[in-house]
């Protein structure tokens, strides 16, 4: 079983290494320039982090769903100034803050996540105290709340990156178009 399991992880890294190769291929092919370069470097980071959400979400994996979310999130913020404030000396850094609405809306979200994480949290430990093995009412609520909140910041940061031109073409007859804008 476990020379089973080491082949498809070299047959999975090898399509991976193979399909990278061809992605660059075709980019030099087309000759893009280093402005261009960089937009489609995030796509790509960005379809290859979408595509581990697709197996996160439908698998339970909160947390993971989660984290993956934030990581699309911190590519999606590379063309935005940071506002730096300096002590009087400009030797410190006193604070660094995103001056931004799409952060403001992110911020709600982990809120919003931080606090059905706790419901979760918190029903699960009555449940463990219980006699019985069922799951109660409120674990459920709490649970289905904490699937809507993070499925809710995955949309919005899915129609985030539309705004920013991110997105792929949603109606394309040639993949490679639809990937590199025909």
């Amino acid at each position: 079983m476990e020379n089973t399991s080491n082949y498809f992880c070299n047959f999975i890294m090898i399509t991976y290494i193979y399909k990278q190769m061809f992605i660059l291929y075709l980019m030099v092919k087309k000759g893009f320039s280093s402005e261009k370069d960089t937009g489609w470097g995030v796509i790509y980071r960005l379809n290859d982090l979408f595509r581990e959400v697709e197996i996160l979400a439908p698998s339970g994996k909160y947390d993971e769903w989660n984290f993956k979310l934030d990581r699309i999130w911190s590519n999606l913020l590379y063309r935005e100034n940071m506002k730096i404030e300096y002590d009087e000396d400009k030797k410190n850094v006193i604070s660094i803050e995103i001056d931004e609405d799409a952060y403001k809306i992110k911020m709600f979200f982990d809120k919003e996540i931080s606090r059905y994480k706790k419901e979760v949290k918190l029903e699960r430990k009555k449940n463990n105290n219980s006699d019985e093995n069922k799951v109660s009412k409120e674990y459920i609520i709490a649970k289905n709340n904490l699937y809507k909140s993070i499925l809710k910041k995955e949309i919005w940061l899915r129609k985030y990156m539309r705004e920013l031109d991110l997105y792929l073409k949603e109606i394309e007859h040639n993949p490679a178009g639809a990937m590199f804008g025909s």
